[in-house]
């Protein structure tokens, strides 16, 4: 299913949570634990959004542990979508390569939700008219990566999770694509949790299984980053 940006706008607009999350200041400490990098969904407040919740667990799972959360406009008009996406994908490289650069140990994390999502896996496997992706040598330094509700959902992955098996997401990578291909190059440290009807990574109709991915599977992604992680 195709969706206006306008369509889009007010959905995204519609479900978005202002999560109440003091954004983090780019910072240079190292961790011998993970440095975890989150990226918030669309409309939502400054700070991690919807994935708080995942961003605190593995604070909780792993010691010495940090957290930044990605500053970029996340909208879907002002400035439109594929802008917010691109300034949020140069954003978190810029965080990640700051981190590796005055840490020379330590595992990063990446999540995100809704067009966050999109922001870390584009950040990993680039896209159409998209910044250049992250090096393998720096993805090399990311242990895991959790995403939620990702437009550029593609089913029947090895990486993909939740229900959905059979539908591709309105930003669907295609099949075949040079994006697709390196993002599956890293599959073995991805979730991509999707579920059936989702709105935006199933092209459904379903505005609750979007909202829901992360009170969902929220605690199997914690228990996935931690696994790979310690």
């Amino acid at each position: 299913m195709v969706l206006s940006i306008v369509t889009l706008a007010v959905s995204l607009v519609t479900l978005a949570t202002a999560v109440p999350v003091d954004l983090l200041t780019r910072q240079t400490t190292c961790y011998s634990g993970v440095y975890i990098i989150g990226a918030r969904g669309s409309e939502e407040a400054p700070g991690f959004g919807e994935v708080d919740s995942v961003v605190s667990g593995v604070l909780a799972a792993i010691p010495d542990s940090g957290s930044v959360a990605v500053d970029y406009p996340a909208t879907v008009l002002d400035p439109l979508y594929p802008e917010s996406v691109t300034d949020g994908v140069n954003a978190m490289i810029t965080l990640i390569e700051d981190y590796i650069g005055n840490c020379s140990s330590g595992n990063i994390v990446l999540t995100g939700f809704s067009q966050g999502a999109e922001v870390v896996t584009d950040t990993l496997a680039g896209g159409v008219d998209k910044p250049d992706p992250l090096s393998a040598e720096n993805v090399a330094r990311i242990s895991a990566v959790a995403v939620f509700g990702d437009p550029t959902f593609t089913h029947d992955q090895s990486f993909d999770a939740g229900t959905d098996t059979s539908t591709d997401g309105i930003f669907a990578r295609e099949t075949g694509s040079a994006s697709l291909a390196l993002l599956n190059t890293y599959a073995s440290k991805i979730k991509s949790y999707c579920d059936t009807g989702d709105v935006f990574c199933a092209s459904g109709d379903n505005d609750t299984a979007h909202s829901q991915e992360v009170p969902t599977w929220g605690t199997h992604a914690v228990i996935f980053i931690t696994s790979l992680s310690t």
